[in-house]
């Protein structure tokens, strides 16, 4: 069996730790045409420091074959580093103005079976909810396993317009002995974690 985990890591996390009960001053992504979707990269402003969500494509293994996989991550950043990855693209601030009371990391579990034998276990991260003081959530998801888009999305109860598990494992042949497993965890980061 083969396990790959691409979570976020324990720096990434501590990342998300300093950030909480901190001022959200705004997000820079793309210019929306048609929906909240943005390539790559996105921005993130907190009391005074500038961080980065990339979703960059990385050569990995994607059950058994040598794949162009986006890896989703969270740096600290300056904020000269945060331009459009496109020639001539433009950036938008998108003001929140609000303070982070938690932080939401969405996980998934994806597991694949062969012949009812377990051949891959695979954890990674989906995306990251920020819930404000004001009572609005931003989401930032990563897109499904071959595309750079970062989907960003403001409102409420926003984990329920993630991409459903099922996407997984219905992308699975039974009729060829293979069979996809998908749960998800949320991880809760707030003032009193450790």
């Amino acid at each position: 069996m083969k396990t790959i985990d691409v979570r976020f890591d324990s720096n990434m996390i501590n990342l998300l730790k300093s950030m909480v009960g901190k001022a959200f001053e705004k997000y820079k992504c793309d210019l929306f045409l048609y929906s909240g979707r943005s390539y790559r990269l996105v921005g993130l402003f907190v009391d005074g420091l500038v961080y980065k969500i990339v979703n960059e494509i990385e050569v990995q293994d994607y059950f058994g074959t040598p794949e162009d996989v986006a890896n989703f991550k969270l740096q600290p950043a300056m904020d000269s580093e945060i331009q459009s990855p496109f020639i001539d693209g433009k950036m938008i601030d998108i003001p929140v103005q609000s303070a982070i009371v938690q932080i939401r990391v969405v996980n998934e579990h994806q597991e694949l079976y062969y012949n009812g034998e377990q051949t891959y276990d695979v954890w990674l991260t989906r995306g990251i909810i920020f819930d404000l003081q004001d009572g609005r959530e931003i989401s930032f998801e990563k897109s499904v396993w071959f595309s750079e888009i970062i989907e960003t999305n403001r409102g409420y109860n926003l984990l329920e317009l993630y991409s459903p598990i099922e996407e997984f494992t219905e992308n699975w042949d039974e009729s060829e002995g293979y069979v996809g497993k998908c749960t998800r965890e949320i991880r809760t980061i707030c003032e009193k974690t450790n």
